[in-house]
């Protein structure tokens, strides 16, 4: 009588089919050994950690605000460019700050 054995095995899985869920469930029911861990800052879409005491400033109660200036400071500033012809443009370029400051 001639036999021949042949044995039939699966594939082992390799690289990210490794990683899913069902190939570690497998691994555990087979009695391997399995190592599990996250990366830092895993599965959010944080490009940089804050630096900042946010506990502080969330703890922080004071009005926070920036001065204002009175409005007759606005009107010298006004007239004053009305007088020499330019304007609200002109007058933003000539100070280097942005038109919506003036």
């Amino acid at each position: 009588m001639d036999t021949e054995v042949t044995i039939l095995r699966k594939k082992m899985p390799k690289g990210a089919a490794l990683k899913t869920e069902q190939a570690v469930n497998t691994a555990r029911r087979t009695g391997l050994a399995v190592e599990t861990s996250q990366k830092f800052g895993a599965a959010t879409n944080k490009q940089h950690g804050t630096t900042l005491n946010t506990t502080k400033l969330d703890h922080e109660t004071e009005e926070l605000k920036h001065q204002s200036l009175d409005k007759d400071v606005s009107k010298l500033i006004m007239q004053g460019r009305q007088a020499k012809g330019w304007s609200q443009k002109e007058l933003a370029t000539v100070i280097l700050i942005l038109l919506r400051v003036v």
